[in-house]
């Protein structure tokens, strides 16, 4: 096998991975508003720091799927480990070590505090978006059957 025929098969490009889902984008969209939403208004002990931990694996499985062309359990995995990284930050206080001061969007995005059940949680909101992709996967098998 010469080099040209290794280089032309071997060759993968950063565009075979990027595309644009409008759908997706949408729903990403839609997803960030009611987190918005919770944030800013909703103060109790279940919605914003149980249901807010599991759309937010939610919308950045839609945001990541909205422009990335992976397989849905590769972009759960991605969605998931940032996720559990978050969450990693939160336990080794690392928002306090680099200084990030309380109340910042970015110690909101962060969080402050590390918790077990956030994982739970976030794992729930992946198999959410497993079971999406099951029924828009099936769905569209069976208009393609018919």
């Amino acid at each position: 096998m010469t080099a040209d025929k290794f280089n032309v098969k071997s060759k993968i490009t950063i565009n075979s991975y990027i595309r644009f889902c409008g759908a997706k984008a949408l729903a990403s969209l839609l997803i960030l508003v009611g987190l918005i939403y919770i944030a800013l208004y909703v103060r109790d002990t279940l919605i914003r720091p149980v249901l807010g931990d599991v759309l937010v694996v939610i919308w950045l499985y839609f945001l990541l799927s909205s422009v990335l062309r992976l397989r849905a359990r590769t972009l759960i995995f991605i969605t998931l480990s940032i996720a559990f990284s978050v969450e990693l930050a939160q336990y080794l206080k690392l928002p306090k070590l680099l200084g990030i001061e309380p109340g910042t969007a970015l110690s909101t995005i962060l969080g402050a505090t590390f918790d077990w059940l956030d994982l739970i949680a976030y794992i729930t909101g992946a198999v959410i978006c497993l079971v999406i992709e099951w029924i828009l996967h099936r769905s569209a098998t069976v208009k393609i059957a018919h």
